[in-house]
This record gives C-alpha cells, sequence and structure tokens, in this order.
C-alpha cells in the first residue's frame, strides 16, 4: 500500500499565490501518481487567505485549511499542521513558489529509505538564484554552525523545504519548542538518526506578496543554538549527575 503524504504550507498573507501553489502541488503529484493531502496552515492573515483556502477545499476535499487565531510563527504552524495531517510522510513548502515544488516527488521518493530529505541550495544541481547577498551570507554562516551542533553534516540546515517521516515527528515532538522561522534546525538538533538525504533546488522568486523575514528571525535563531547546544550538554552530562544523587545518600 502506498505511502500518504501530507504536504504542509504554512501561510500568512498569501491570498495571492495560495490558489496557484496548491493547483501546482496537485498536478505534480498527480502526474506521480501519489497519494496526498494539503494541510493549510494560517495565522489569521487580514488579506483573507485562509477565505481563499476554505474555497479551495470546497472543490479538492485533499485541501485541508486550518486558521489560528492565537499563535503566530512559521515553525510553530508547521508543527500545528503536523499534529492534524494523516500523511505518514510530512513535507513542508513555501506557498510564495520560492521553493521548487517540482522536487516534492524527489523528496517523498527518498522518505522512503530515510527519516529526514532535506531540499538544499548548497549542492552541485541546487542553487540561490537571486537570493539577496546578505540573507545568502546569514545561510552559508549557519550552515557552518550547524557543523559544530549536528552529528550528521547538512549542507542546508536553514532550509524551510524538508519532510520527515510522521513516526519521527511523534518520537521527537516533546523535545521541540517551535518558535521563530526555522523548525529545521530545531528537529536537526533533536532528531538522533544519520538517515537524512538531500535534494538540490534553486531558490526560486518569490511570485506575489512581501517576505516575512527580518530582524526576528536572527534573534531566534540564536536562541535556538543556546537551546540546542543546552540541551545536548544536559544530555551528555545526565548519567553523571544520576550518579552522584545515587552516590550522595548516607546510609547508616
Amino acid at each position: 500500500m502506498q505511502n500518504k503524504t501530507s504536504i504542509i504550507l504554512p501561510t500568512y498573507n498569501e491570498a495571492g499565490n495560495i490558489k496557484n501553489c496548491a493547483e501546482t502541488i496537485s498536478k505534480i503529484l498527480e502526474k506521480e501518481s501519489l497519494e496526498f493531502e494539503i494541510v493549510i496552515v494560517d495565522d489569521n492573515s487580514p488579506d483573507g487567505t485562509f477565505e481563499v483556502a476554505k474555497v479551495l477545499a470546497e472543490y479538492d476535499k485533499r485541501i485541508k485549511p486550518f486558521v489560528r487565531t492565537t499563535e503566530r510563527g512559521l515553525s510553530s504552524a508547521v508543527t500545528y499542521g503536523y499534529e492534524k495531517a494523516e500523511g505518514d510522510n510530512l513535507v513542508v513548502v513555501d506557498a510564495d513558489f520560492q521553493h521548487d515544488y517540482t522536487k516534492i516527488p524527489d523528496v517523498i521518493r527518498l522518505l522512503n529509505e530515510n527519516d529526514i530529505v532535506v531540499a538544499t541550495r548548497r549542492s552541485a544541481d541546487g542553487g540561490y538564484g537571486n537570493f539577496p547577498i546578505l540573507r545568502k551570507l546569514a545561510s552559508q554562516f549557519a550552515t557552518k554552525i550547524s557543523e559544530w551542533l549536528f552529528p550528521v553534516p547538512i549542507s542546508d540546515p536553514m532550509s524551510g523545504f524538508f519532510g520527515i517521516r510522521k513516526s519521527i515527528y511523534l518520537e521527537t515532538k516533546e523535545k521541540l519548542h517551535p518558535r521563530g522561522y526555522k523548525i529545521l534546525f530545531e528537529i536537526l538538533g533533536s532528531v538522533h538518526t544519520e538517515k537524512i538525504a538531500e535534494v538540490g533546488y534553486t531558490f526560486g522568486l518569490r511570485t506575489w506578496g512581501q517576505s516575512k523575514l527580518d530582524s526576528g528571525v536572527i534573534f531566534y535563531f540564536i536562541w535556538d543554538l543556546i537551546s540546542i547546544k543546552w540541551n545536548q550538554w544536559r544530555s551528555s552530562h545526565s548519567f553523571q549527575f544520576r550518579s552522584k544523587r545515587r552516590n550522595s545518600h548516607i546510609h547508616p
């Protein structure tokens, strides 16, 4: 029996993109005869993104829109979508066409043998396209940091385009504290697996609307660095702490 894939689309002010995005992804996956659903998680966009998504769902039952009225943030929107998803595989993409949707089938196929599959801009068959130079340098810096944090080499830990087996997410979700915009970075710091693959893609241009990235991304990135490293240190020293507590008991 074929595994079902849930495509997670976190949105905020994407009313001009969401219809074309959902239709494009659907056509690509239908052509590959892949079973899927599209889970749209909107953060109560003032431009009516959720209303557009609800209309799409009336015509295609594979499209499942949700709206959050009390939370904001891409990372928490992704994990919210994970909880609503029915698929065996979970693939996250942006709704603004900056990710290459034609690579989604490759991500899905690689999840048959891997726990996580990352779509990377830093490969021979990938690239940053017209990515602003400052954002490119920031991404390269994050990659260097990841070599310090993660035992498995990841060429693009800041990617927002990736897939994970739902079973792996369920085993890990209690360790996650989603915040900010780079949920993959936190997942990589929490999941202990060497079964990670990559797919190259070229970053595209946003077709409509404005980028959501701002100084808050840098703050949450630094906070994630501290949190991940602290948790790694605490895990590596937990046995020593337990031993000290056991040895500290005074017996008559």
